[in-house]
């Protein structure tokens, strides 16, 4: 499969690949818009977000929106909602590549769509300045491509640094 110069996967002639872009709020979301702005001539994305960004959405325009809920360490209980939501889009919708900037609801979507064979993409958030993410060590383990914001957090192989988003 061909591929483009930042590793997403490009489809058959004719097709505009999908881009599954999933975040949780703040500014995992405002990276993640950012970075997809300079996709959209060339990915149909598909954005997944929790419901409190739903107002965020207008924004988006035309692009297709689905609603996850969110999850964080504080309840994890809601782990199981958010990850039948996640595949559900993610067999739906049959992206060629998921990105996400964090936090859980990310990993989570890096996690299935690695058993289903899709390509992943980790951004870890601007903000983890000393470490990475929590959700971001989880995503490492299935991510195909996992970026850090800070030069010092990259290991050169499996932790890159490319620059930042913000």
């Amino acid at each position: 499969m061909k591929e483009t110069p930042s590793g997403l996967p490009l489809s058959g002639e004719g097709q505009t690949p999908k881009l599954l872009a999933i975040s949780s709020p703040g500014g995992h979301w405002i990276q993640l818009t950012r970075l997809c702005k300079g996709l959209e001539d060339r990915y149909a994305i598909v954005y997944a977000m929790p419901a409190a960004l739903f107002g965020a959405s207008k924004a988006l325009g035309e692009q297709k929106v689905y609603s996850v809920t969110d999850v964080s360490a504080d309840d994890k209980w809601r782990l199981i909602p958010c990850s039948l939501q996640i595949l559900y889009i993610l067999l739906k919708e049959r992206p060629k590549a998921i990105l996400s900037t964090g936090a859980a609801p990310g990993a989570i979507a890096i996690w299935l769509g690695s058993f289903l064979g899709i390509r992943t993409i980790w951004v870890d958030s601007i903000a983890n300045v000393k470490q990475l993410s929590k959700a971001g060590r989880l995503a490492q383990k299935r991510a195909d491509v996992f970026l850090t914001q800070w030069e010092h957090l990259s290991d050169g192989h499996s932790i890159l640094y490319k620059g930042a988003v913000l």
